[in-house]
């Protein structure tokens, strides 16, 4: 099976309005060339959903992987207010994950003057390095030269290992927070269900 990356954010964790109580994605880009344009729609509300919760539960300073269904889920949350995240299937190389959230993290924060939007609503920013990223580190090796940089961070940075549903509260489970999820359309619950 060829290597894929599935999705890419940066999210927002720290917010000024204290109204907001979940992460939001000032910009988040989801591979969605392999599915049916039926399928689009619904993957991405989905993906949207599981990328909040692992922000969420993700401490600032921590480097963290979340396991669910044979994907990996890497979460890099910065002190500054942001994290940036990496979906990828289990063949895709952990150091070149963690270093393309490193380096979209630090490109994002120097084009943005470190500021962002505090809109609550997803997607509020534009970042085409995002897209750009989603299409062009799909060949781990074309991400080879910023991870050479990177080999000396990784030594000395703890990675925490989990699955979500472990990290979630107890006895909550991903398809329950799906089922229950307000910010989801109906359409998209009913074809979940019917999916698992």
């Amino acid at each position: 099976s060829r290597m894929k990356i599935h999705a890419l954010s940066i999210s927002r964790w720290k917010h000024a309005d204290a109204s907001i109580k979940e992460p939001v994605h000032l910009c988040y880009a989801v591979d969605v060339s392999q599915l049916s344009f039926f399928q689009r729609g619904t993957v991405k509300e989905i993906t949207a959903l599981v990328l909040r919760t692992c922000v969420a539960k993700t401490n600032p300073g921590d480097y963290q992987r979340l396991e669910h269904e044979g994907n990996y889920i890497y979460i890099i949350c910065r002190h500054n207010g942001i994290s940036g995240v990496c979906i990828t299937d289990s063949e895709y190389p952990q150091r070149v994950a963690f270093a393309i959230i490193t380096k979209l993290l630090d490109d994002f924060t120097e084009a943005n003057n470190g500021k962002w939007s505090e809109d609550k609503n997803d997607n509020c920013m534009s970042f085409p390095d995002l897209e750009q990223a989603l299409v062009k580190y799909q060949d781990p090796a074309e991400a080879d030269k910023i991870t050479k940089i990177q080999r000396e961070l990784e030594e000395t940075k703890q990675v925490l290992y989990n699955t979500i549903d472990a990290v979630l509260a107890r006895g909550e489970k991903l398809d329950d927070l799906i089922d229950k999820s307000d910010s989801l359309s109906l359409q998209v619950r009913v074809e979940h269900r019917a999916r698992w």
